[in-house]
């Protein structure tokens, strides 16, 4: 492989991971029972949600 071709590869890669590692990060601060459109709300529990399930 040619230096560029190297070159290119680890900037893609910290570029892939990197975007991984922050991407969990995130999850870990934000986890998605309290984030999205209905976040924490009183009608967003799980009894209420699975209540209203049709079975």
């Amino acid at each position: 492989m040619s230096s560029a071709a190297i070159i290119m590869m680890v900037l893609f890669m910290v570029v892939i991971w990197g975007g991984f590692a922050v991407s969990l990060l995130t999850l870990n601060r934000h986890p998605d029972e309290t984030s999205g459109i209905l976040g924490e709300h009183d009608f967003a529990t799980d009894e209420v949600l699975i209540a209203q399930e049709v079975r």
